[in-house]
């Protein structure tokens, strides 16, 4: 499963890529943050021609590209 981990200023999130649905726009992602874990639908977000979606605030940009396989 594709996973990116993003630091936030304070500790490590760590997102793991569910499905990406290009016809309704959404991507759905596990999330896991201080210890808590909950599924979360996004919207597919475009900039250029790479896809990402807006976590938190101040909305930061989570490319999907950037995601990785771990093994």
């Amino acid at each position: 499963m594709p996973k990116f981990d993003y630091f936030n200023g304070e500790n490590f999130i760590t997102f793991d890529l569910i499905e990406i649905d290009d016809e309704k726009r959404e991507v759905t992602v596990a999330v896991s943050d201080t210890g808590r874990i909950s599924v979360k639908t996004f919207d597919l977000l475009f900039d250029g021609n790479r896809r990402y979606f807006e976590y938190g605030y101040p909305y930061t940009k989570i490319y999907i590209d950037e995601f990785t396989e771990e093994n």
